[in-house]
């Protein structure tokens, strides 16, 4: 999930992929010969990408359902490592049948290494500050991601700033500090700690989506995403090790380890899966337009299931986040579908 997951939008399922989130650097226009194919079932094609949608948004409750079995520090690096272990047969299997054209290089490797560390920081600590905050807090945070992803290109130099694009940027912050207020900026307040471990995995994202940039054009999906993935397990290795050792797993029954399935197997690889297949048949800025409902619908749940307070202050939070996002992203009506390019 980006959790993350309302950012896979930015990352493309073709050797010039685009990605999992957010704002996205954009590149020139599409012809109508190089847009996606849309897929031949229509139902099938948005019916799939609504189970993704799903899929994340249920990684709330169920993320809250696990904490009682096991803690979020241990769930969160758990995560990446079933994440991991789960698209080995997924990589090889595909790997045998369209070898690459041409072998990764050393380069490569790096690369790939440090997104898997960007990748493996904005999994984990998405569950982990969930831990300690509120669903509709980490949910609207995490809604903020493409601004944090354009702050961090104008910085590079990879956009530039516009005038809607700092008028989005001022209304997501000001959602995001009204939020805040809500529950104090005292280091006292009851979800300060998890709100700022989950705007860390936001912009370990970030950093994802601008380094991923320097290799989407060359390398496949498939290799974007599990290579990442390796070497985020090989980075929490031995923090999962000593978590492993500490976690009293005879505590931990069915809704622990069906949680543990559905965070690292559901969210984070059928989940993704589903999103890469999705937008390889229908443009990232349409696709875009699911990531949306992400936040609203996650909140909706966290109300419903876990009987959390929703107040007007939080409405109207979530309403300046939204706006702000979609005024920071907005694109002139004729590209829009134009290609996005950077990556998950």
């Amino acid at each position: 999930m980006r959790h993350s997951h309302s950012w896979l939008c930015a990352f493309s399922s073709s050797p010039q992929p685009a990605a999992p989130a957010g704002s996205r650097a954009p590149a020139a226009p599409q012809s109508s010969a190089e847009r996606p194919p849309l897929h031949s079932n229509p139902i099938l094609l948005y019916g799939l990408i609504s189970v993704a949608m799903l899929i994340w948004a249920f990684n709330y409750p169920v993320a809250k359902f696990a904490y009682k079995e096991i803690d979020g520090l241990t769930l969160g690096v758990l995560r990446v490592l079933v994440a991991a272990v789960g698209m080995l047969p997924i990589h090889l299997v595909y790997r045998s049948r369209h070898p690459l054209p041409v072998p990764l290089t050393r380069h490569d490797y790096w690369v790939l290494a440090w997104l898997g560390c960007f990748l493996s920081f904005n999994q984990g600590l998405f569950i982990f500050g969930l831990s300690h905050t509120t669903v509709a807090h980490s949910a609207l945070i995490i809604a903020i991601g493409p601004v944090n992803i354009l702050l961090l290109a104008v910085l590079v130099g990879l956009e530039r700033f516009t005038a809607n694009k700092v008028i989005g940027v001022l209304l997501a912050f000001s959602g995001v500090a009204l939020l805040a207020v809500g529950r104090g900026f005292a280091s006292t307040s009851p979800t300060l700690r998890g709100d700022l471990l989950t705007l860390g995995g936001s912009l370990a994202f970030a950093g994802y989506a601008i380094v991923g940039k320097r290799v989407t054009r060359r390398l496949d999906t498939i290799t974007l995403t599990a290579w990442p993935f390796y070497f985020g397990a090989l980075l929490f290795l031995p923090l999962a090790v000593r978590q492993i050792r500490i976690t009293d797993w005879s505590r931990v029954g069915v809704a622990g380890w069906g949680a543990l399935a559905h965070i690292g197997i559901g969210a984070s690889l059928f989940g993704y899966l589903i999103w890469m297949w999705g937008i390889h048949h229908l443009a990232a800025s349409r696709m875009g337009v699911f990531t949306y409902v992400q936040p609203v619908l996650g909140s909706i749940i966290g109300v419903v299931l876990l009987h959390e307070e929703y107040t007007a202050q939080l409405a109207l939070s979530g309403v300046l986040v939204l706006a702000g996002v979609a005024l920071a992203e907005w694109r002139n009506f004729g590209d829009e579908d134009a290609n996005e390019t950077l990556t998950m």
